[in-house]
C-alpha cells in the first residue's frame, strides 16, 4: 500500500461493511458495552461502518479475509489484539474520518499489536496515510492531551511498509 493511494468500497463492499457495522453497532447498543464506555442509541454508527471499511480494504488489498466476527471485545481488557496478521504481523487498522487528524491511539487502549495501518475516510473512499509500528507509537514523548491522554504521531512520520 502506497501512503496517499486512494481506495474505493463498489456497492457490494459497501453492503458487505455497512452490514456488519451495522450489526457490530446493534451489539454494542443491545448489550451496552464498547468495551471501555458505556453505549446508547445516540452512539455513531458511523464509526462502526468506516472502521470496518478500514479492516476490510487492509484485508483486500492483502489478500487476507476480514474478522466478521460481531461480539464484545476491548483493548482495555485485552480481549482486543488486533484485526489481521500480515506477514507474521499483528495489524490495527485505525480510520480516521478527519483527514486532518494525525494517528492517535488513546492511553487506556495501549496494546501489544506490532503494527498498525492508518485510512482517513469520506466514506465510502479510504486513503492511506501509512503505517506505524508499536515502537514508533508508545513512547513517553507521543504522549499528548487530546479528548483524553493519547499517543500522537504526525502523519508525516508514518512509513511504508512493503
Amino acid at each position: 500500500m502506497k501512503i496517499g493511494h486512494i481506495y474505493t468500497l463498489n456497492k457490494a463492499e459497501q453492503q458487505i461493511v455497512e452490514l456488519i457495522g451495522n450489526l457490530r453497532h446493534s451489539n454494542k447498543i443491545k448489550t451496552g458495552w464498547d468495551g471501555f464506555r458505556v453505549v446508547n442509541e445516540k452512539s455513531d454508527l458511523n464509526l462502526n461502518i468506516c472502521g470496518f471499511g478500514g479492516e476490510f480494504i487492509f484485508c483486500r488489498e492483502k489478500n487476507l479475509f476480514p474478522d466478521f466476527t460481531i461480539g464484545n471485545t476491548s483493548k482495555v481488557l485485552k480481549t482486543d489484539n488486533y484485526d489481521a496478521i500480515w506477514k507474521g504481523k499483528t495489524i490495527d487498522v485505525k480510520v480516521n474520518r478527519n483527514h486532518k487528524n494525525p494517528f492517535m491511539i488513546p492511553e487506556y487502549a495501549k496494546t501489544d499489536c506490532q503494527l498498525f495501518a492508518l485510512f482517513s475516510c469520506i466514506y465510502p473512499r479510504y486513503r492511506f496515510e501509512g503505517f506505524a509500528t508499536n515502537e514508533m507509537v508508545f513512547k513517553k514523548e507521543n504522549l499528548r492531551q487530546t479528548r483524553v491522554m493519547a499517543y500522537v504521531l504526525d502523519k508525516e512520520n508514518l512509513i511504508e511498509v512493503d
